[in-house]
């Protein structure tokens, strides 16, 4: 599949979730079911349970029998804005701040029973919260409005003693949704010690086979494909902003990860050794962790089969999954086709600045260069943590050519710089800029 074909996808699914104003159904959202709630049953936790799994594994049917009503999710209004290091893609920061709750948090918008605890509709939890928050912050947004100070004090409270719960009102210990909070806060509140001694205590999760199961609890060791990928990206992103001692465990993690959640074809796995139902959400976050590690290629390829055997060409969305039994259609909003876009949209982005920008040589620009605009094109979409890293490769050649005497080579370094200067203003990215004395021409 041509990088147009990609984009056609990309851009028909997300024209599908603008024109319902970001509204659709969720994997998790069957308590909100009206004949649910009109049977008395919400009383009963086990009821609840059952219930659930009920709407999430049964027929499509189901749902409209059960009338449960679309609903406006604020993670899914994040990864449009750019969580987890994506692309921008719409412009709903505003919209997201509306939705803050008011102890500062942002949660699902339905109710949800786990085995360990019930959260109410709404209800700010960890995962929510910090997707938000890189959004908000990947926009822009300064640590000290008010909207993150507010974050940040509902992020501070989920603290238990080494780690960050995932509600306010729960103690269990899920490794993911503990890293994306100390990751979160750290954005806020950079080295501050609870989020580094978060991220130290998943290093110590991780076993001897480089994996991390889901959980502390007995039912939640288990290992997927999505989660672990979750954990990877979040310590490459730590690692990135200057955390120390976290290569030797992104690197034993990589491994497991490549090894043991792709099958013998290259396909992502749901969970760990296990084939059968590949759900489209570990599709995904396999694209884009691959993108993330350098694995253009082999995340291309997962685009390309994606698009061919999990795109429904008549409806424009992306099915749930795949599994011996055919594909599962339901269509899921937040879980599948926001996840869909956002993966898309890095593996296409990524695929672009290959061709028009390599982040880890310094920047140049010749006078005139007619690859001026898909570069900056390029830096616009590269994460915060590669702008940074682009600057300070750049800077640090310019001062070479400096020294040396080459003059042409740092009129182009120069011009770098200035665009790198002006677009991270643009981004709101602070740049820690030294003056290249030079007498430039035409930057």
């Amino acid at each position: 599949m041509q990088g147009n074909d990609l984009i056609a996808v990309r851009d028909r699914v997300l024209a599908g979730i603008v024109h319902t104003d970001f509204a659709g159904a969720d994997p998790f959202d069957g308590l909100e079911s009206r004949l649910f709630r009109a049977s008395g049953l919400g009383r009963f936790r086990m009821a609840r349970l059952v219930w659930l799994q009920a709407i999430k594994r049964g027929p499509r049917a189901l749902r409209h029998i059960a009338i449960i009503p679309v609903l406006q999710n604020p993670k899914t209004l994040a990864l449009l804005l750019g969580a987890g290091d994506g692309v921008r893609l719409c412009d709903v920061a505003v919209r997201l701040c509306q939705m803050q709750n008011a102890d500062g948090g942002w949660g699902y918008p339905f109710a949800w029973q786990a085995r360990a605890f019930y959260v109410s509709c709404g209800a700010s939890n960890a995962i929510v919260t910090s997707f938000v928050v890189d959004a908000l912050m990947a926009r822009g947004m300064s640590p000290t409005d008010p909207v993150m100070q507010r974050a940040a004090g509902f992020l501070r409270g989920l603290w238990r003693d080494g780690y960050f719960a995932y509600v306010g009102q729960g103690h269990a210990e899920i490794h993911n949704a503990s890293l994306w909070t100390a990751w979160a806060l750290h954005r806020i509140d950079p080295g501050n010690e609870i989020s580094q001694k978060a991220v130290a205590r998943v290093l110590t999760a991780q076993r001897s086979d480089g994996a991390w199961e889901y959980g502390t609890r007995a039912h939640h060791r288990f290992i997927d494909g999505f989660h672990t990928g979750y954990i990877l990206d979040l310590l490459d992103r730590v690692r990135a902003s200057g955390m120390v001692g976290l290569d030797d465990a992104v690197m034993r993690g990589y491994v497991f990860y490549r090894t043991e959640c792709f099958d013998a074809t290259g396909h992502p796995r749901s969970f760990a050794w296990r084939d059968g139902y590949l759900d489209c959400h570990a599709v995904a976050q396999a694209i884009a962790t691959l993108c993330r590690f350098g694995e253009l290629n082999a995340a291309q390829k997962i685009a390309d089969w994606a698009c061919h055997a999990l795109f429904d060409t008549k409806r424009g969305v992306f099915y749930a999954g795949i599994g011996c039994l055919g594909v599962d259609r339901r269509n899921y909003m937040r879980w599948t086709q926001a996840w869909m876009v956002w993966a898309l949209s890095i593996v296409i982005e990524k695929a672009a600045m290959e061709h028009t920008l390599n982040p880890l040589l310094p920047l140049t620009f010749e006078h005139p260069d007619p690859a001026r605009p898909g570069k900056e094109e390029a830096l616009r979409a590269l994460s915060e943590e590669a702008f940074l890293d682009l600057f300070k490769i750049t800077r640090i050649e310019a001062q070479k050519m400096r020294t040396s005497g080459d003059m042409e080579e740092l009129y182009g370094l120069t011009r770098g710089l200035k665009t790198l200067q002006r677009i991270g203003g643009e981004r709101g990215i602070i740049l820690n800029a030294r003056r290249i004395e030079v007498s430039t021409r035409d930057t």
